[in-house]
């Protein structure tokens, strides 16, 4: 089994990678989790940074670097090169796990060419994708404070992550869930049931709860901003496609 964590930065996704790497789903190794504990992700971000060299080279290649922060992204194509690489890289994890997976935020803007790289692996039937949304609110306030990105640029850029990922697994036949961060937060373990029931397969409640600190978010409140119409639309869109 492959699973794929989509979900835009400061949204929940080291949360959910880190939950599904102790409980058996191996998510990267000691060696390629990257970057180590910071403040900001006290528990790890296990993010794969193999999976993370590669998705900023492909966006590089299309002129567009994510430490800019820009809200116009363009669509990326990598090139031979990159391709081969992304497939030297999953066919390595795939020969050292039988159930492995990966997260990187950056992976919202690069899910059509990993998946045509898994096609063309033979691999698609094993793959599922784990969607996690937090309100662009909060996420837009994470990112002024870690930073210093004006709240509506940081919203527009929670949209553009998120509408890219949700647009392409509206129009996929890969199995997907939706999760909130909130609701995992408030319900550690009844959400988790969701997630290991979709994955068949077992889990440690013991490990949630352990793993899971309630208090993590910081940003549910502060500094507020009228949300554009178009936000507030995509909000209710992810409501809908978590309930259903």
């Amino acid at each position: 089994m492959i699973t794929i964590v989509l979900g835009m930065h400061r949204s929940g996704t080291s949360l959910v990678a880190g939950i599904l790497h102790f409980n058996k789903v191996s998510m990267g190794t000691y060696e390629s989790f990257w970057p180590r504990p910071l403040p900001q992700n006290p528990k790890g971000f296990y993010e794969n940074y193999d999976f993370r060299k590669i998705n900023d080279t492909i966006l590089k290649e299309s002129d567009y670097n994510t430490k800019d922060y820009k809200i116009r992204i363009p669509i990326p194509e990598p090139s031979r090169g990159i391709k081969k690489k992304m497939i030297k890289t999953v066919g390595s994890y795939e020969s050292k796990f039988t159930n492995w997976g990966w997260k990187d935020p950056r992976t919202c803007l690069t899910i059509s060419n990993w998946i045509e790289v898994l096609k063309e692996m033979n691999l698609i039937e094993k793959v599922n994708i784990i969607f996690v949304s937090r309100k662009s609110l909060s996420v837009a306030r994470s990112l002024k404070n870690r930073n210093a990105i004006p709240l509506l640029q940081g919203v527009n850029l929670w949209k553009i992550y998120t509408e890219r990922a949700i647009n392409f697994c509206e129009l996929s036949d890969i199995p997907t869930l939706y999760l909130s961060f909130e609701k995992i937060l408030k319900e550690p373990v009844s959400e988790c049931e969701k997630l290991f029931n979709f994955l068949s397969q077992p889990f440690n409640k013991n490990i949630v709860s352990n793993f899971v600190e309630k208090k993590i978010s910081t940003n549910s409140t502060g500094e507020s901003l009228d949300l554009p119409e178009d936000i507030l639309a995509l909000e209710h869109k992810i409501e809908k496609l978590i309930l259903a």
